[in-house]
């Protein structure tokens, strides 16, 4: 089999130096701020090789922000897997870590805080279909390896459950990032989300393990 050519290799190259100059652009600008010709600039390649890519510079941006909540259903199905492969190991604490994990990156990944806080003004109903067959999906899952092992309680309605908890993470993105002290907005976002999280576990298991 044939290796890609090399018209295919520039033209891959080409679309990963205008995604990172729009990744960067978006961080520092905002959406509203970032003009095509400031992408295509940054990227040193003229405008018609952007349109030969992307239609404009939403879809840029619905590409990138689809990459970021893939990471987010990633980061589920790894939970899944390791509740899954240690069965004796409290899975609430799991899922409160890595309900953790999500809010930290709103304070550690400016690329994360940004594209969140920016996503629902941006891409309007486009942002509710990214989530939830994104990750919407990995959230049931793993609601549904806890429900499984007996961890929540009978008869949770795992999709709206899942719908719900994915809109409680992304409205605690909206909050850390907006605040003065994101450390202190962090814990307090935490606290609130853990506390949502302790009415679904099965009595007797606390949600954090």
């Amino acid at each position: 089999m044939r290796g890609p050519n090399r018209r295919q290799m520039y033209a891959e190259q080409t679309r990963a130096d205008l995604v990172a100059a729009a990744r960067k652009l978006f961080v520092d600008n905002g959406f509203a701020d970032t003009s095509v010709e400031a992408i295509t600039g940054a990227a040193l390649v003229s405008k018609g090789t952007f349109y030969h890519h992307f239609p404009d510079k939403k879809a840029m941006f619905a590409e990138l922000y689809t990459e970021l909540i893939q990471k987010v259903g990633d980061l589920g199905d790894t939970t899944s897997e390791a509740i899954r492969a240690a069965p004796d190991e409290p899975a609430m604490t799991a899922v409160a870590n890595l309900t953790h994990a999500f809010l930290r990156r709103t304070i550690d990944g400016p690329l994360h805080r940004e594209l969140m806080a920016q996503a629902p003004s941006v891409l309007g109903e486009q942002y509710r279909r990214i989530n939830e067959t994104v990750a919407q999906p990995p959230i049931e899952r793993l609601l549904t390896v806890l429900a499984e092992r007996g961890d929540l309680q009978p008869d949770v309605p795992v999709a709206t459950v899942a719908r719900l908890l994915l809109a409680g993470l992304c409205e605690g993105n909206q909050i850390i990032a907006a605040a003065t002290d994101r450390e202190e907005a962090l814990t307090r976002t935490f606290r609130a989300i853990t506390l949502l999280m302790s009415g679904l576990a099965a009595d007797g298991i606390s949600a954090r393990g």
